[in-house]
């Protein structure tokens, strides 16, 4: 749903939140370094809302263990000084947009938000402290005020906002998406332009623009931020959709970021909801009623079926993955291994005698007669023989051979770390085998021979793994023209002695 509403257009709308009175007040005093005890409190009185809220917060413990304060000056000196500028401009920030929101009917829960940003504000700020950062009030400040922006484009837009809401099906990072396709900015961008509006610190201007992409910050205000966009990740494992994406987030970020383990990262989720329990107390956001044990809980036990699921599907892409492999690598017929996965292996071995001198032989084999097979007993009858043959010759080599179709009815057997003679004596065991096997098939009882052809690597003999093929198929023709059913092994021809006299 497409809008021409500009990131300035909003900023001018008559919609937008306005800034109560003793906000504006307070910003001006938060950014004074003289500021006056005294002067803060009187301003803080002036809203008896904002007081009731400073005054539960110094008897909640919140800050440290709960006290007997009456007076905003008590509180002032209980919580420090730095503590109360946060909490007045926080309080006072989101407890008019929460007034402002309660005689509005317009359909659209604004619960979510405000839970979300409180989880965000107590995560943001346990981080910080655990962490050791002294931006602890500021962070405190960016989680609570992290989705100010979503609030104007809710008040604005209306019903449009609330179909970009509803499609992000409870995914920020979603949510930011549509909205940058919709309006060209997003709410992290809206909520900092509101932020500028109002006079807010710079830091915490930047804290709402960057939380989405901390590493991108300015590096005066990256921890802010950083400790901000762990926080949503906190918020979004009690609220979100994927819990277990959002606890190894969370995790990921105190332990690389901030040098917390797991075990102490997870203990600070408890302190988390605990305290934005707290904090929703004073800001009459209701509780989302969901306990630390529960929300760990819930989120391990996603963590665990996804790890199953992930586990189940690399098996099942080891298992194709192999299938693949071997379908690419065997003759279809016989189950030995095809051309392509001989020439590969042949390759290899010959560069290591190549580069070794280690021995190495082949053995081509060839079946006697086999068109006469074919034409006295069938073109199935010829393959069931190609397959007994193969299971044959597979059977009289070692594991470390390599026993391969060539092509037809041509067989080749590799065999590493073989010299000439054990290679002969290889050749002529299998012969003797095929030769004594009996072969059924179609109601025909048959027996077929062999011939083979022996060859050695020689070193400075053959220029490739193809000349020694070439010189095995040599002695396999000699051994057929010979009267076939032999092993005939290749032997290099004498030098000539009138090339030696030359």
């Amino acid at each position: 749903m497409p809008s021409t509403l500009s990131l300035v257009e909003l900023m001018e709308s008559a919609n937008l939140p306005t800034i109560p009175v003793v906000a504006v007040q307070i910003i001006g005093l938060v950014q004074r370094e003289d500021l006056d005890i005294d002067l803060l409190a009187e301003t803080i009185m002036r809203d008896p809302s904002l007081s009731a809220r400073v005054l539960k917060t110094a008897n909640s413990g919140f800050y440290g263990r709960p006290r007997s304060v009456t007076k905003i000056r008590d509180a002032v000196m209980v919580l420090g000084l730095r503590s109360v500028k946060t909490l007045a401009l926080g309080f006072s920030l989101v407890g008019a947009m929460r007034h402002a929101e309660k005689g509005e009917k317009k359909g659209f829960d604004h619960r979510d938000i405000w839970q979300r940003s409180l989880l965000a504000a107590a995560g943001a700020r346990t981080v910080a402290g655990r962490a050791g950062f002294a931006c602890s009030d500021e962070a405190f400040l960016g989680g609570l005020l992290h989705l100010i922006g979503v609030v104007a484009l809710e008040r604005t837009l209306g019903d449009q906002y609330h179909w970009y809401w509803e499609a992000a099906e409870g995914d920020l990072t979603r949510l930011r998406a549509i909205e940058r396709e919709a309006l060209g900015f997003d709410h992290a961008e809206a909520g900092a332009a509101l932020a500028e509006k109002w006079n807010l610190p710079e830091a915490l201007v930047t804290a709402i623009r960057m939380f989405p992409t901390p590493d991108d910050a300015d590096g005066d205000y990256r921890d802010l931020v950083r400790c901000v966009a762990t926080a949503e990740s906190a918020a979004d494992l009690t609220l979100g959709s994927d819990p277990a994406g959002a606890l190894t987030r969370f995790r990921w970020d105190c332990h690389q970021l901030f040098g917390i383990g797991d075990e102490a990262s997870d203990a600070l989720i408890t302190t988390i909801i605990e305290d934005a329990g707290v904090l929703g107390s004073m800001l009459d956001v209701p509780d989302p009623g969901i306990s630390a044990d529960a929300v760990l809980a819930r989120a391990q036990e996603a963590l665990l079926q996804i790890t199953l699921e992930s586990e189940r599907e690399n098996a099942q892409l080891l298992a194709e993955r192999n299938r693949l492999t071997l379908e690419a690598s065997t003759d279809a017929l016989t189950g030995l291994a095809n051309r392509r996965h001989l020439e590969e292996y042949l390759g290899e071995h010959f560069r290591i005698s190549s580069r070794y001198g280690t021995p190495l032989s082949v053995i081509i084999f060839d079946i006697d007669f086999f068109k006469k097979v074919n034409d006295t007993y069938g073109h199935l009858a010829g393959d069931e023989v190609l397959r007994q043959v193969a299971a044959t010759l597979a059977q009289t080599v070692r594991e470390a051979d390599l026993c391969a179709r060539y092509g037809g009815e041509e067989f080749v057997v590799v065999l590493p770390a073989t010299p000439g003679e054990g290679a002969e004596d290889v050749a002529e065991r299998a012969r003797v085998a095929v030769e004594a096997a009996v072969i059924t098939t179609g109601g025909a009882t048959l027996r077929v021979t062999v011939s083979a052809g022996v060859n050695s690597y020689r070193k400075d003999g053959q220029a490739s793994p193809d000349w020694l093929l070439k010189e095995a198929d040599m002695a396999l023709y000699d051994a057929k023209r010979a009267g076939r059913n032999r092993v005939h092994r290749f032997e290099e021809a004498p030098a000539s002695p009138w090339s030696l006299a030359s």
